[in-house]
Formats: structure tokens, C-alpha cells, sequence
């Protein structure tokens, strides 16, 4: 395989034998390397090998814009993960991972750390996940210079789990498809924004709101409130906020379904976080 083009000393794009773009991951991969050269076998952790140029695209923006520390540390805890619990992990894992990892650094240099209400269930339901996300909770704070508490383990594991390639999907009925597209209809028409349905954040915002459809139709609801966490996104991210109790009141008077301020709490983070990316793009 040949070099394309060097995102970091430790991602680069190639091509396969199929003359399908690729994503190449390693540690040093491309240190002291240029544009054509061969790439040394021995040094290749992962391969993406993605369906489409905009996949690729997709991978290339994100590796290019994330501190290389927070890739390495995220490829790290797939590569344990898959060591350790005799597990294969989609490709998506090591993306959707490091997209979580980074805004999580960002969310605790600022002081911001999300309370996880399903630690107890995390711990019970996925015991292997979450000692690997325990270990990755250790390197990342080391080698980030963070100090995340044991519930930031509690999100890798889950998405370890649900990153299994043998595991099942979501259940998908009408009445969730249907809610989860009108509150995705909420979010744009209050916010005047088409979203890139391609991008990692958006993506990861629906499969939030799946979730958070899942637990209300199944009556799972979050109930333990942090007041202070709830007092702090609301003042922090004002129109995300206003744009949840709009949700809020779909869900009420549509559904007759009320929705507690746990719930709210990690709906205004994910609507904050795909709408100032989309004001980005």
C-alpha cells in the first residue's frame, strides 16, 4: 500500500487492491514518511475501508481536527477491548470513540463532567466492557492531563457494547421511528438548520434520541437529578435548552409522555453539540 496523504504521524490515506480509498491507522505510521512511499506492514493496528469518498471524507475531518493523543488513547481502548473480552468491534467503534473522547476532553477542561445515572447497570450488564474502559479512564487521564471520574467509564463501555459486531440492533417500531423524526424535525425547524445526516455528531445525536425514545416507550426513564448539572446547561447552552422544552412539550401534549430534567440534561448536550457543529460546516 502506498501513501496518499499523511492526516498524522499516525493515520494516513492509501488504497487497496480493489483501488477502494482507504484510512490507515498505526502508531508512527507515517513518521519521516512522504506521499508515495510503501507502508511497513508491521506498523498497521487498523484499517477503514469505508463504502463511499464522503465516508472517507467524513474519517479524514475528524482525524485532521482531533489531537492525535485523543486517536491513539481511543485506539488504544479498542485494540485492549478486543484483546481482553475476545469481542470484534466494528469499524465505527474506533470513530464514533475518538469523537466521543474528544468532546469529552473538552466538556472536562472546561469543568463540565456528566454524571452517568447507569453506572450500577453498566457495571452489572457489561462487566468486561467496563474494566476495559476503566483501564482507558486511567490512560487518559495520564496522557491527557484529565481528571474523569469512574461515570466517564460508564460511556465507554456502553459504547464498547454496543459497538460488538454480533450485537443486536436497536428494536425499531413505528411509534419510536416516528418520534424520533419528529423531534429531529424540532431540533432543525427551531434552529433553521439542515443537518449533514453524514456527520459523526449528528449521527451520534440519533442514536441519543433512539435511546432516549427506547426508555420512554418502555417506561426506563432517567429519575436521579443533578440540580446543579441542569442549572449549569441551561445556562450554558441557553438555545439548546429553549429548543428541548419545545421537545419537552411535543412529548407532553403529543404523547402524553412527561419527560424529567435528568432526561433533559443529556438532550440539551447532544442538540448543543450537532448544532454549533452544523454552524461550523
Amino acid at each position: 500500500m502506498i501513501i496518499k496523504k499523511i492526516l498524522n504521524n499516525n493515520v494516513v490515506i492509501s488504497e487497496n487492491e480493489q483501488l477502494e480509498e482507504i484510512v490507515v491507522m498505526g502508531k508512527g505510521l507515517a513518521f519521516q514518511q512522504k506521499i508515495g512511499d510503501e507502508l511497513e506492514a508491521e506498523r498497521i493496528d487498523k484499517i477503514f475501508v469505508s463504502s463511499s469518498p464522503t465516508d472517507v471524507r467524513e474519517i479524514e475531518k475528524l482525524m485532521m481536527t482531533v489531537d492525535p493523543a485523543v486517536i491513539d488513547v481511543a485506539k488504544e481502548i479498542i485494540l485492549y477491548a478486543e484483546k481482553t473480552t475476545n469481542q470484534e468491534y466494528s469499524d465505527e467503534a474506533y470513530l464514533t470513540l475518538t469523537d466521543h473522547l474528544n468532546y469529552a476532553v473538552e466538556r472536562g477542561r472546561k469543568g463540565i463532567f456528566i454524571p452517568n445515572p447507569l453506572l450500577f447497570e453498566i457495571k452489572k450488564f457489561f462487566p468486561e466492557e467496563y474494566s476495559v474502559a476503566t483501564k482507558g479512564i486511567e490512560a487518559i487521564n495520564k496522557k491527557l492531563h484529565t481528571d474523569f471520574p469512574v461515570d466517564e467509564a460508564g460511556f465507554i463501555a456502553l459504547h464498547l457494547a454496543n459497538s460488538r459486531k454480533n450485537a443486536s440492533e436497536l428494536p425499531v417500531t413505528m411509534e419510536s421511528t416516528e418520534m424520533v423524526r419528529d423531534i429531529l424535525n424540532i431540533i432543525s425547524r427551531y434552529f433553521g438548520i439542515m443537518f449533514d445526516e453524514s456527520s459523526l455528531s449528528y449521527n451520534r445525536m440519533v442514536t441519543h434520541i433512539q435511546y432516549f425514545v427506547k426508555r420512554i416507550l418502555e417506561k426506563e426513564m432517567l429519575e436521579e437529578t443533578d440540580e446543579f448539572l441542569y442549572a449549569l446547561v441551561q445556562s450554558k447552552y441557553p438555545e439548546a435548552f429553549n429548543c428541548s422544552q419545545r421537545i419537552k412539550d411535543y412529548l407532553l401534549k403529543v404523547k402524553h409522555i412527561k419527560i424529567q430534567e435528568p432526561e433533559m440534561i443529556y438532550l440539551v448536550i447532544h442538540i448543543n453539540r450537532v448544532v454549533e457543529d452544523a454552524k461550523k460546516a
